[in-house]
């Protein structure tokens, strides 16, 4: 069970650092895109970076708990999991993108099991 932790707890943290870098990457090009213009242009701009800032917080969450899965403390993990369990659910059913965040709960189903085992003392 451990190592299946393990292995999901790096799949996470490689898949949302990519994502982090993806979204820094949007922020930089849309603020480039914006630079200079004026009126509707410039607020539109200004929409966009800070949506890509509040989609990076999920990210950034899911990044702190792998690596606190890595370091073992289980306890922080479990909550954390649970925390974005329940945002998982607001993006199901806020958005029309249902694959994508019926997949994210069903990881992160999983990820608070593992989770709450290995806290158990589950080896």
């Amino acid at each position: 069970m451990k190592l299946a932790f393990k292995i999901l707890t790096i799949f996470l943290l490689v898949v949302n650092c990519i994502a982090a870098i993806v979204g820094i990457l949007g922020i930089t090009a849309a603020g480039k895109l914006t630079e200079g213009q004026t009126g509707a242009a410039a607020a539109l701009g200004g929409v966009a970076i800070l949506s890509i800032i509040l989609s990076l917080v999920p990210v950034a969450l899911s990044i702190y708990m792998a690596v606190c899965g890595l370091k073992c403390n289980y306890n922080m993990c479990f909550k954390l999991s649970a925390v974005l369990m329940v945002l998982n659910i607001i993006s199901f059913i806020a958005t029309d993108n249902k694959g994508s965040a019926v997949f994210s709960l069903l990881l992160s189903i999983v990820y608070c099991f593992l989770a709450k085992k290995m806290d158990d003392g589950a080896y």
